[in-house]
């Protein structure tokens, strides 16, 4: 097995992130250390850079997304990443990006297989509380953000969601449409 360079390490992570937004922090460097021959060094080195330098945001989920796997820290790009991935996409070799792809997938699925739902909260720049919740398991996928005062009520939001995503998620829509 032959160890790839941080910043190889942190155009695969982009690529990954990008494909399978929200995925787990432990979900997504088991699939790097496993598939895409990254050692947990340079991984671990990538993934702090890809943070610190604005390229990649991480949030806190509580105890609140299923039956995930690993960490708490879900990831997403930040507009920085997304731009850096869309220049450095091109010059990767298509067997790589394959292997990214065949990577992606396997971590899409882990996430479907491991829950139909997700909550998750993070503090925003006034002190307040961005609370996400999301719902796949009728088929119909629904997705929602709403602001809640504190961290107790954030907290809050998120446990409840298990109990009543499906429910609840349903009669949003109902009322939205008059139906």
């Amino acid at each position: 097995m032959s160890d790839i360079s941080v910043a190889e390490s942190k155009i695969q992570i982009l690529y990954l992130v990008d494909r399978a937004p929200g995925v787990s922090y432990h979900l997504l460097m088991e699939k790097c250390m496993e598939s895409l021959y990254s050692d947990f060094f340079t991984f671990s080195r990538a993934y702090e850079e890809l943070i610190s330098g604005n390229l990649m945001d991480k949030s806190r989920t509580g105890d609140f997304s299923g039956d995930t796997v690993g960490s708490t820290e879900v990831l997403t790009l930040t507009e920085g990443g997304k731009a850096v991935l869309n220049d450095l996409y091109p010059s990767l070799s298509a067997p790589l990006s394959a292997h990214l792809e065949d990577a992606a997938s396997e971590i899409l699925s882990e996430m479907s297989k491991n829950s139909g739902y997700s909550a998750s909260f993070e503090m925003t720049e006034d002190g307040r509380f961005r609370v996400s919740l999301a719902f796949a398991g009728n088929g119909k996928p629904f997705c929602a953000s709403v602001t809640a005062d504190d961290e107790q009520t954030a907290t809050k939001l998120c446990k409840q969601w298990k109990e009543k995503c499906s429910e609840a998620s349903e009669e949003f829509i109902r009322m939205i449409l008059g139906e």
